[in-house]
C-alpha cells in the first residue's frame, strides 16, 4: 500500500504521536538537533508501536521529516562553504589585506605572460564576465605573473601595446572565454 494511503488510514494515531515530537523539533534551534530528535523518535517508535502498519507508516513519516531537515542542513552548509570566499574578498584599499582577517590575500600565480593575462582580462570585459573600471588595480591586487608582482600602470601600458591580433596564445584564451560564455546557468 502506498504511503499516502497508509498515512490517511492511520492519520489520527500518527498525528497523536507526532505532536509532542513536533513541539521538540520546533523548539530545537539547529537542524542537527532537529534531526537527532527525529532519529530518537524513530527508535522509540520501533520499541513502542506494536501495529506493524502504524509503525511502518510513522517511521516513514519521520524519515521524510529527517530528509527535509537534512536538505535544509545541506543548503546551509553550501551557503557556509561559500562564505569564506565572500568574506575573504579583499577591499580595494591597495593594502593587500583580507577585510575579514587582516591577513594578506593569497594571490593567483598566473603562469602565462603578462600580455596574455591582460588580453584575458580584456576578453572577460568584452564578454561581460568582468566589470570594467579599476580592473587593472584588481589584477594588481589579486595576481602575480610567474611569481612576480604587478603594477596597474604597467598593466595599462601592456594593454595599450597589445597588437590587434593579441598575444601568441590568443586563440586558446578566446576559445576558453567562448566556452565559458556559452555555458548555461
Amino acid at each position: 500500500m502506498a504511503f499516502q494511503l497508509l498515512y490517511n488510514k492511520h492519520k489520527a494515531s500518527i498525528e497523536e504521536r507526532w505532536l509532542p515530537i513536533k513541539i521538540d523539533v520546533t523548539l530545537a534551534e539547529k537542524p542537527e538537533k532537529k534531526i537527532s530528535i527525529l532519529k530518537e523518535a524513530q527508535q522509540q517508535a520501533v520499541k513502542e508501536i506494536h501495529d506493524i502498519e502504524v509503525k511502518s507508516t510513522f517511521i516513514t513519516f519521520l524519515e521524510m521529516e529527517i530528509d527535509r531537515w537534512r536538505h535544509t542542513l545541506s543548503q546551509n552548509s553550501s551557503a557556509k562553504a561559500q562564505e569564506p570566499v565572500q568574506s575573504n574578498y579583499k577591499l580595494n584599499t591597495g593594502e593587500g589585506k583580507s577585510h575579514s582577517t587582516g591577513e594578506p590575500v593569497e594571490k593567483i600565480n598566473w603562469q602565462g605572460t603578462e600580455t596574455e593575462l591582460v588580453f584575458l582580462m580584456e576578453l572577460l570585459i568584452q564578454e561581460g564576465l568582468l566589470k570594467s573600471g579599476r580592473h587593472w588595480k584588481m589584477v594588481e591586487e589579486h595576481f602575480l605573473v610567474k611569481g612576480k608582482s604587478l603594477k596597474s600602470k604597467q598593466l595599462s601600458q601592456t594593454f595599450q601595446n597589445l597588437s590587434v591580433k593579441g598575444p601568441r596564445k590568443a586563440q586558446i584564451l578566446e576559445s576558453i572565454i567562448s566556452q565559458v560564455s556559452s555555458l548555461e546557468d
